[in-house]
């Protein structure tokens, strides 16, 4: 029988709130979170992407995305396009947002570099593996 000390939702989300603090530490001299440095990736790859793009490629809604960019707006990381005739907006690093991307981009690989260490390159696989396994339904 299973016990409470054996469930793998509790297992997973303290494992992942260790990992959110992990990376929110090493991204934190950026000062971006790293969902923000989800959200900058994305853009920086496909400049000009919509809103919709962005959503999709980082498993979230458009509304909850909607929300989430509206500090990186502020902090004039982004633009926010609506190009003349079309009724999608398109979104856009600044030269700001690009210098912060870069920078929280090298914390994130430096933490990453972390991670795979602990794991080792067997531990890397069988992890990457593991979550695909989840998440494919």
């Amino acid at each position: 029988m299973w016990q409470e000390k054996d469930c793998f939702y509790i297992q997973l989300k303290r494992a992942s709130e260790d990992l959110m603090r992990d990376y929110t530490e090493a991204l934190a001299p950026s000062g971006i979170t790293p969902v923000q440095h989800l959200i900058l990736a994305r853009i920086y790859k496909c400049q000009g992407a919509s809103l919709r793009e962005v959503a999709k490629s980082i498993g979230v809604d458009r509304s909850t995305l909607t929300r989430t960019i509206k500090p990186l707006l502020k902090a004039g990381f982004i633009l926010n396009t609506k190009p003349k005739g079309t009724r999608n907006s398109r979104l856009m690093l600044t030269e700001q947002g690009e210098r912060t991307f870069l920078l929280a981009h090298s914390l994130w690989n430096a933490q990453q570099d972390r991670i795979a260490s602990r794991l080792g390159e067997n531990g890397v696989n069988e992890f990457s593996s593991f979550l695909r396994r989840l998440t494919d339904k």
